[in-house]
């Protein structure tokens, strides 16, 4: 469900400012983000429909050292993730499925919450996570 991201802007300054975002991302990230909303760009078929209904408020995806667990009703799968850029708040990953299958979002922190946009069909769209 969750997508990986293009890639944002670059960021300028030292050479080191680059791997230094991207580690402040990867730190920020770490932990439990329950969703909390998911807006998809094209209406979804009524199976994925079924699965998004179950999933809001419930599913929680826990980022830790490049790996990710997401875990809901109906959910239940692992993977790794790499933040590939970030500036100030925007980063964009990349998350991998068990079969290695990548999905592309860009998110946004704002306060305890995750705005992210995933790129990737089925599931382009919009959505939060919350810190948990």
């Amino acid at each position: 469900m969750l997508g990986a991201a293009p890639t944002l802007v670059a960021c300028s300054g030292s050479a080191g400012a680059p791997a230094n975002s991207v580690a402040t991302a990867n730190q920020r990230l770490t932990g439990s983000w329950r969703l909390q909303s998911f807006g998809p760009e094209v209406p979804l078929d009524l199976p994925l429909q079924a699965v998004l209904a179950a999933e809001l408020g419930q599913l929680v995806v826990t980022f830790n050292q490049s790996q990710f667990a997401a875990v809901g009703p109906g959910v239940d799968f692992n993977g790794r993730y790499v933040v590939t850029s970030a500036e100030g708040d925007q980063l964009s990953v990349i998350l991998y499925d068990p079969q290695g299958i990548a999905y592309h979002f860009s998110a946004q922190f704002s306060g305890n919450l995750l705005h992210f946009h995933i790129d990737d069909k089925p599931w382009a769209g919009v959505g939060a996570l919350e810190h948990t």
